[in-house]
């Protein structure tokens, strides 16, 4: 494949990278759509070129031209090798097979909780999470509710309903369909689920009458549960425990660095974008070219 064709992932990829190696200050609203975006951009430009170079070695087949012989293809014969092209069709096969997994996963987190807003499971473990669907069930159990006084049982509440309230559970969809297509993107999924959890943390705040040391215990005491459905639905557990608790009762960050913060996702979800438009015109600038259009 050309320079030109493989260089704008190159950036986009190394961008998502170091977006997940950071920690973004600023609101968690913000922070969440700015990685959410980043995450997507990143993925869907490398599953571009992973497909172009699947589809270039595929093209190589007689009987996959007569299939297309409606397209002329043949110039891609020269522009993808059998390296290359084997690598690109066997990263495509697996990020769609992850992503086909991801999509399960979710679907059985909403299995069972359709029409139904709370669900207590009837188990010793500790378990809290916000089940998507319509209209959104919060799912615990009677470990969880036995270990907490009844303030803290009203943060899990309130911090699980904020989950469904803000549809969380489609930024982290988000993410884990990234990681799928990119497993390099972990971090950037854990960032992301991070900023999901403080978003919630901060609607419990409010919803407790703006007690941040009682959210911040009741999340130190409740840090074991546990989730099937791990990144893929907001967790009372999930994200850093310890940087969410430090987040509640430390020092708030200064404007200018939630400012600076801001300008710096902004800048790299812009590049991102950037990189992943230039990718579509050179995929679209060889599709014209190799059919005739």
């Amino acid at each position: 494949m050309s320079i030109e064709l493989v260089l704008p992932t190159v950036i986009a990829v190394a961008f998502g990278t170091v977006a997940g190696l950071v920690r973004w200050p600023g609101r968690p609203a913000v922070v969440m759509r700015l990685l959410a975006g980043i995450a997507a951009v990143t993925a869907a430009t490398v599953l571009l070129v992973v497909t172009v170079g699947a589809v270039g070695l595929l093209a190589r087949s007689a009987l996959v031209m007569s299939l297309i012989d409606w397209c002329p293809v043949v110039p891609l014969h020269h522009d993808v090798g059998y390296l290359e092209g084997g690598l690109a069709l066997a990263a495509t096969v697996l990020g769609l097979v992850r992503m086909v997994r991801v999509v399960r996963r979710r679907r059985r987190a909403a299995g069972g909780m359709h029409g139904r807003r709370l669900s207590v499971l009837d188990t010793a473990e500790p378990i809290a999470y916000a089940a998507p669907g319509r209209p959104g069930c919060v799912v615990v159990s009677r470990g969880m509710l036995d270990a907490l006084g009844p303030r803290e049982r009203q943060v899990v509440f309130a911090h699980e309903r904020a989950h469904l309230c803000h549809h969380h559970h489609r930024y982290l969809l988000v993410g884990e369909l990234a990681v799928a297509v990119l497993p390099v993107l972990r971090p950037l999924a854990d960032q992301l689920q991070l900023a999901t959890e403080r978003g919630a943390d901060e609607s419990a705040v409010r919803v407790m009458g703006g007690d941040r040391l009682l959210v911040a215990r009741t999340i130190a005491r409740a840090a074991i549960t546990s989730s099937s459905y791990h990144g893929l639905v907001g967790a009372f557990g999930g994200g850093s425990v310890p940087a969410r608790v430090q987040a509640l009762i430390g020092p708030a960050s200064s404007p200018a660095r939630a400012r600076v913060g801001l300008l710096a996702g902004g800048a790299m979800a812009a590049v991102a974008l950037a990189a992943g438009s230039l990718q579509l015109h050179h995929v679209a600038r060889l599709a014209g070219h190799l059919c005739h259009l």
